[in-house]
């Protein structure tokens, strides 16, 4: 994993990979202010608090910057559907140049792979809610279960540019293990601030690099 962070790192912010990068961060911001805004709106609506009850108001704000905060992987991982092939090509181009052109996935069926997972991130952090009043609980909870699902979807979509989804589905299994301390990585990147702009980009090219390492080693066979 050490070789796949480096060269990620090492590529992040050249070329074409850049640009997505910028254009990236730009739409994670608009998702966060969007989610914050649609969460502090739900909260006014079902709490309604008046500006003369003070640290109600700024528990209210807290709790709506909190809740915006960890809901924005649910909403940010759509992007994955809009960039990552792109991502991979510009990735295998300069690290595997020898490799034959991808076949590679079409728009809607990254959407659907994408959305299949959305609607799973939407119910499990719906039913985490509760897990608030432990907040310690809920953080390992949160990373745990949000996790799981980003490294099933980084690697499947990844994986499905060059493999058959019944060959994806070997890999997913082979190395569950690993996959999900990949997606503990992700998750744990998104819930930081700033560099949860660039955790979508950075994922993705990581992700090629751990797939090629997993086909050198005859994983996927």
């Amino acid at each position: 994993m050490g070789r796949a962070v480096a060269l990620a790192m090492g590529q992040l912010f050249s070329g074409p990979i850049l640009r997505i990068l910028g254009l990236c961060a730009v739409l994670s911001a608009l998702t966060f202010v969007g989610v914050w805004v649609s969460v502090d709106y739900a909260v006014e609506w079902l709490w309604p608090t008046s500006a003369e009850q003070g640290w109600i108001g700024w528990l209210e704000g807290f709790f709506t910057l909190l809740l915006a905060w960890f809901l924005l992987p649910v909403v940010a991982s759509l992007f994955i559907a809009l960039f990552l092939d792109f991502v991979c090509g510009v990735v295998e181009e300069r690290h595997y140049p020898d490799l034959p052109k991808a076949p590679g996935v079409t728009a809607m069926q990254s959407l659907g792979v994408a959305l299949s997972y959305f609607f799973a991130k939407v119910v499990i952090n719906a039913l985490l809610l509760f897990l608030l009043l432990v907040p310690p609980l809920y953080l390992v909870a949160w990373v745990l279960l949000n996790g799981y699902l980003l490294g099933r979807e980084y690697t499947e979509l990844v994986s499905l540019r060059r493999l058959s989804p019944g060959d994806t589905k070997k890999l997913r299994t082979k190395h569950s293990g690993e996959i999900l301390l990949i997606g503990v990585m992700i998750a744990s990147l998104l819930a930081l601030p700033l560099i949860n702009l660039i955790a979508p980009v950075f994922a993705s090219v990581f992700t090629v690099h751990r797939f090629h390492d997993w086909r050198a080693s005859g994983a996927a066979n």
